[in-house]
Formats: structure tokens, sequence, C-alpha cells
């Protein structure tokens, strides 16, 4: 009996050890010269990491929380954030670890980042404010208050962070320079989805209760008003675009579509169906990556034909994708 109460004393202490390791999990890093894809999956804490040469899933990873983002930060470094978790997550990709990076608050919904400044900025959708991030000193710069519930969030080449506000239907429109919201630009009812092309804030979304939105929205920066309105497929939800480029990749998640628009002459220049529920848009020199949430999948589409080319399959709900592509 003696022998039985030390052994549960021991196995007692440590798991104690173990989870009081800050959350520190260990995976095997993919070689320098694969080209991979790390995606989060919402219905189940984990993330998986692609080989997209081969098309495969070669790693899991099961975390505390979900994620809710991806954001690459260094050659090594992805950022992560959960709704459920205090801390930002680190992947570190040379590694093969993921730890807490950061706490903060519970709530984190997106990122963008500044690599001339690195600076990261994360949206809490709890305390309704933009947390400016140092990433080399990991410390808090600065909060700046927005909307209700900024939900995703883009950035000007001009120091301009534009804050999309899910609950109080507006823009934030932030000096990243002053640290200070500046303007805010109310936009149509339950949004979702925001860019900005150098010309105008584009936003997508739901639209009023009762409805089916099916258009994007174009807004002046400084003046709030509407520019432009393009009418494509049941609620916009996600954009993609090339830096400098008037081609915009928009993605509809209610008739699972994906549709490319030119923002110069306002105008669909053509469509591709995606899987159930498409939600994340990212893309690498040849191929876009869409995630589909309800059918574990994401689709792979030729840039140049926008047609599908491949599908990869990704276990329990594949979100975020972070794209490390080596030529």
């Amino acid at each position: 009996m003696k022998r039985v109460k030390y052994f549960l004393i021991c196995l007692s202490a440590l798991l104690l050890l173990l989870t009081g390791c800050g959350g520190k999990q260990q995976f095997t890093p993919p070689s320098s010269s694969q080209s991979i894809a790390v995606i989060s999956q919402l219905k189940k804490a984990s993330f998986s990491i692609a080989d997209l040469q081969k098309n495969k899933i070669v790693s899991s990873v099961d975390l505390k929380h979900p994620l809710t983002d991806l954001i690459q930060i260094n050659n090594d470094s992805i950022i992560a954030t959960s709704k459920e978790g205090q801390s930002l997550i680190e992947i570190n990709l040379k590694k093969g670890t993921t730890t807490d990076y950061l706490d903060l608050n519970k709530g984190l919904t997106s990122m963008a980042y500044d690599s001339s400044s690195h600076t990261l900025f994360v949206a809490d959708s709890e305390k309704n404010v933009i947390y400016f991030i140092d990433t080399q000193l990991k410390k808090v710069k600065t909060t700046v208050k927005t909307g209700k519930l900024p939900s995703s969030m883009t950035l000007s080449s001009s120091g301009t962070l534009f804050v999309l506000n899910a609950e109080s239907h507006t823009v934030s429109v932030i000096d990243i320079a002053k640290e200070k919201n500046i303007r805010t630009i109310p936009v149509l009812e339950r949004p979702s989805g925001i860019h900005f092309d150098g010309q105008s804030i584009w936003v997508g979304g739901h639209g009023k209760p009762g409805t089916l939105n099916k258009s994007i929205y174009a807004y002046d920066p400084k003046t709030g008003k509407q520019q432009h309105e393009i009418k494509l497929g049941v609620m916009p939800v996600a954009f993609f675009s090339e830096k400098g480029s008037s081609i915009l990749y928009v993605l509809c998640h209610g008739d699972h579509t994906l549709y490319k628009v030119d923002t110069k002459s306002n105008k669909q220049l053509a469509s591709v169906e995606t899987g159930q529920n498409p939600n994340y848009i990212t893309a690498s020199s040849s191929s876009i990556y869409v995630s589909n949430l309800d059918d574990n999948s994401v689709s792979v589409i030729d840039k140049t034909t926008f047609m599908t080319k491949n599908r990869l399959n990704v276990p329990s709900g594949p979100y975020a994708i972070v794209l490390e592509e080596k030529k």
C-alpha cells in the first residue's frame, strides 16, 4: 500500500510539472527546402503542416485552444491568436516548437504585421482594442480603442491601419505613428472581410438580418462615403490581393465560390467553386489557397487558369493558412 501511495504522489508531481511548462509542444520541423502550409483547425484545438509538393498533411499538433489567425513575422516564427486563450502562441518552424509568446487577454481575433517597424497589431474583441506589439522586445507598446468586436484589419503603405468592427458595423481608421483612432466609417451591417487597395477600403459581409448580401462595397478612407458596389456571390467574407495589383480575389461562403475582380474597372472577371463554407484565403506565386471549414479541405486554385488543380484534405475544420514557399 505504501508503494502504491508513493507511486501516486510521484505521478501527481510529474503531471503538475508537465502542466506548468507554459504549454510547450514539440513537433518534427519541416526541412529547409520544403514548401509547406501551416493550417489552423477550428473544430479541434490543433494545427497541421502540409507538404505542398506531395499535397498531404505531414504532421498535426494538438493545442489547448483553437487558433483564430496566423501570421508569419520572420523566416522561423508564426504567431497565432486564440479567442479562448490568454496568450499569443509562437510556432517555431526551425525548432519544431509551440510556446506561449505574450500574455494579453481572451478574445483575440486577427492580426496584421508591419515588418519595417517589427510591429504586430492584434485585435482584442473583448476589450475592443488593438494591441501594438514590438516583436523584437516582445512587449506591448500601446493599445488603441476601436469599435465593437474588431474582427479583421488591413494595413496601408502610408502608415494607416484599417480595422473592421463586426458588431458596430464600422471601420476604425488608425494613424499608426500617432497611435490614435482618427476616424470611424460606417459600413454595411454584419460586415466581414476588409481590403485596402491604395484608394478605397473594400468591405464584404452578411448584410442586414433576414437578407443575403451579394455585394462588396468600396468606401473613401477620408470621407467615409461609399464609392462603388460590385455584385458578386452570396455573403462575401474574405479578400486577397497582391501588393500593387488591381486584381482582387473575393471569397463568398454563402455560395462557396471564389471570385476574381478588377477594382479598376469594378468588374467580375472569373469565378471558381470551392469546398463547403470557405472562410480564409491566401496565395503563393502560382496558386490560391482557400480553406473550406465544413468539408475539411483546402482548395488549391491555379492563378493563371483560375481552375481548381488540387484538393488538400485537412482534419477538423481548416481555417487560417500561412504558406512558406521554397523555389
